[in-house]
């Protein structure tokens, strides 16, 4: 008997709890879709590119290739500094590391010069990113596709690399 009673006390609280999770449910369920024509789904803004403004080098395939290279020829046991300027008409900016997912800390101004180290250069995010320094990073280059003429562009018109 004291069995029974503790087994009718389970299933009354059970079809409880489930008839109040059931009503939750169907109150916290996602509400029937809109008619066609009724609402225009909202479409994310375009990301903002690294380099704003014109001012970039753009390259076709030649140029594209010679920058990937970078990836293979670097050597992270040495540092190799190039020094460039600041090509985009408004700017470039500068993150906290390699990559979009980094806090943006600043924009160079266009005719910056920089000093970059070329052995640290990493792909992300369809940028090249080079280290500026210890704790900055820019994205010298932008990927581009391969349908056209241009396949990428450099935010940097370096002088000795």
């Amino acid at each position: 008997m004291h069995v029974g009673r503790k087994l009718g006390v389970v299933l009354v609280a059970t079809t409880l709890a489930g008839g109040a999770l059931s009503a939750g449910a169907v109150a916290g369920a996602a509400p029937p879709p809109r008619p066609e024509g009724s609402a225009a789904v909202q479409a994310s803004p375009p990301q903002e590119e690294e380099g704003h403004g014109p001012g970039a080098i753009e390259v076709g395939p030649e140029g594209a290739a010679l920058a990937m290279n970078r990836l293979l020829v670097r050597d992270e046991q040495r540092v190799r500094l190039c020094d460039g300027v600041v090509l985009p008409a408004d700017g470039l900016n500068v993150r906290s590391g390699p990559g979009l997912g980094y806090t943006k800390v600043g924009v160079l101004a266009k005719d910056s010069r920089v000093r970059t180290d070329w052995d640290s250069v990493q792909r992300r995010d369809g940028y090249l990113w080079v280290r500026l320094n210890a704790t900055h990073w820019i994205a010298d280059y932008k990927l581009g596709a391969d349908t056209g003429a241009v396949v990428g562009k450099w935010y940097v018109k370096y002088s000795n690399c």
